[in-house]
């Protein structure tokens, strides 16, 4: 994975509190989070909250 074609879209999640790596398969390439539902969804929520 860390030499393969898609080494370049390796990224880390946003989420404060996680630290996962995952690739960035999106077509423009600028996902953020590891996954919507564990890391996004609980980002977007805090953010219209105003927690964050």
């Amino acid at each position: 994975m860390v030499t393969g074609p898609l080494s370049g879209r390796i990224r880390v999640c946003a989420a404060d509190d996680c630290g996962l790596l995952f690739v960035d398969a999106s077509r423009p390439g600028r996902r953020r989070w590891c996954s919507m539902d564990r890391c996004g969804n609980l980002s977007e929520v805090r953010r219209y909250r105003g927690q964050g």
